[in-house]
């Protein structure tokens, strides 16, 4: 079939460099972790951390706390920026729409060196397409568009795709904006909005349930340091209850907020 336009992240279109910025940062982001830790550690050993007027252990709970959310933020940024790169739309002369996450095209395995090759696979697809544009075996033809949530970098797509098995799922993909003509895309992916989302948009709770999440997360992270030893003002036979619920809340909450990120 003819393409008409494609769209894919700059990275993408010139001499994709993929595995090399994602095994990079995967290694800056575990090095980065270790090093604010060790040191971190020593301070605490050497009796520094007084000077912060909190007890040892509460200033390691700090710390932990702190490198845990910096690695997360970091590991999400690389994520999406991968996605980007990895997502590529295609327009044919008959007005049909495909996409194709590159990423789902490789089966990793569960040693390091599998996710090497598979990232360095993915590599290779992505020169290969940039070199000789068109719609691959594995491309998804997008039939709806189920939302359309645009992001300070990229946009979030959730669409009904069917596989070239004639299969039909709901997916996610993530255009980057920075490829030429994004708006042009946008309006092709609005094209495909179904009239009866137009009509009855879906109710968002994700913002109520995130509130609720923190609400619940805070309130028993309350709870967790008023049982804790170094505090010792409630029982601490609640200390692990409470620090299990507190942990639940809290990945529930990272999850509607990766939702609502995503635009789902």
């Amino acid at each position: 079939m003819n393409i008409e336009k494609i769209w894919m992240s700059p990275d993408t279109a010139g001499q994709s460099r993929f595995a090399l910025q994602t095994v990079l940062g995967t290694l800056g982001i575990a090095i980065l972790a270790a090093v604010l830790t060790a040191a971190g550690t020593l301070f605490s050993m050497t009796g520094q951390w007084a000077l912060t007027g909190l007890s040892r252990e509460a200033f390691l709970l700090i710390l932990c706390i702190a490198v845990t959310v910096l690695v997360a933020a970091f590991a999400m940024k690389l994520g999406m920026r991968a996605a980007q790169n990895a997502t590529i739309f295609f327009l044919t002369s008959d007005d049909r729409l495909f996409a194709i996450d590159a990423r789902r095209l490789v089966c990793h395995g569960s040693s390091a060196w599998d996710i090497v090759s598979g990232m360095a696979e993915i590599q290779r697809f992505l020169r290969q397409l940039a070199e000789e544009p068109g719609v691959p075996a594995g491309a998804d033809e997008v039939l709806k568009v189920y939302g359309l949530r645009e992001n300070r970098t990229h946009y979030a797509v959730t669409c009904l795709i069917r596989h070239p098995n004639q299969s039909m799922v709901k997916r996610t993909f993530f255009p980057s904006k920075s490829c030429a003509d994004a708006e042009l895309l946008a309006w092709q992916l609005e094209r495909r909005k179904s009239w009866e989302n137009t009509l009855d948009p879906q109710e968002n709770r994700n913002p109520l349930l995130i509130l609720i999440s923190v609400l619940v997360c805070a309130g028993f992270t309350a709870v967790c340091v008023l049982s804790h030893p170094a505090i010792a003002r409630l029982p601490q036979e609640i200390y692990f209850p409470c620090l299990g619920v507190d942990f639940a809340a809290f990945c529930c909450a990272v999850y509607f907020i990766i939702r609502q990120y995503r635009g789902e």
